[in-house]
C-alpha cells in the first residue's frame, strides 16, 4: 500500500479539519458518516484543474481523532481560527504559521455529511519554502473543491483510513 501526497490529500481527506475557535469543539465540525465515501477532489492552483477521484473507506474513530489532531495543530499554529454556522453552511476563516509560511484560508463545509458533503477551501499560502524543498519565496493562490456521496456501510476488502484510487490502487489517508 502507498501512502498517497498529503499536500493534496490533506484538504481532500478531511476537509473538515478546518480550524477552530478556541471555545468550539470538534463535535461542531461537520463529520462524515462511517462506511465508503466516493470522494472527488479538484485542486486549482492557477495552472489547471488537477482532479483525483477516491473510493475511501471512512471510520468513525479516525474521523474524530482526525479532526481533534487537526484542531490541536491549528490552535498552536493560528492567530485567528474563527467557525461559525450559516443558514446552509459550516464556514471557517483562519490566518496561521507554518514554517515561515502565513496561510489565510476560508473554508466552507456544506451538506448533511451522511449522504453528501461539499467543501470549498480557497487558500492563500506566502513566505518561504522550508529549505529542505529549496528555500525559496511561495506565494500560492488555491483553490480546493470536494464533493463527496456517501456509498455505503460497507467498505468491502477496503480498511477504515484506506482508499482507492481511480487507477486501483490502495492508498492510506489518515
Amino acid at each position: 500500500m502507498r501512502w498517497i501526497n498529503r499536500a493534496l490529500l490533506a484538504p481532500a481527506a478531511l476537509l473538515c479539519c478546518a480550524p477552530l475557535h478556541a471555545s468550539e469543539t470538534a463535535s461542531e465540525l461537520p463529520l462524515r458518516k462511517a462506511g465508503l465515501w466516493r470522494v472527488l477532489t479538484e485542486t486549482d492552483e492557477g495552472r489547471g484543474v488537477q482532479s483525483q477521484q477516491l473510493t475511501m473507506c471512512i471510520g468513525d474513530q479516525m474521523e474524530k481523532k482526525t479532526v481533534n489532531a487537526s484542531t490541536s495543530e491549528n490552535r498552536s499554529n493560528c492567530s485567528k481560527y474563527e467557525i461559525r454556522k450559516t443558514q446552509d453552511a459550516t464556514v471557517v476563516d483562519a490566518t496561521c504559521t507554518y514554517d515561515a509560511r502565513q496561510v489565510t484560508t476560508h473554508t466552507e463545509l456544506k451538506g448533511d455529511f451522511k449522504t453528501t458533503f461539499v467543501a470549498v477551501v480557497v487558500s492563500h499560502v506566502a513566505g518561504m519554502a522550508p529549505r529542505a524543498m529549496g528555500g525559496q519565496p511561495v506565494d500560492v493562490h488555491r483553490t480546493i473543491r470536494q464533493e463527496g456521496t456517501y456509498l455505503g456501510e460497507s467498505c468491502g476488502e477496503l480498511q477504515a483510513g484506506e482508499a482507492k484510487t481511480a487507477s486501483g490502487r490502495t492508498v492510506s489517508v489518515q
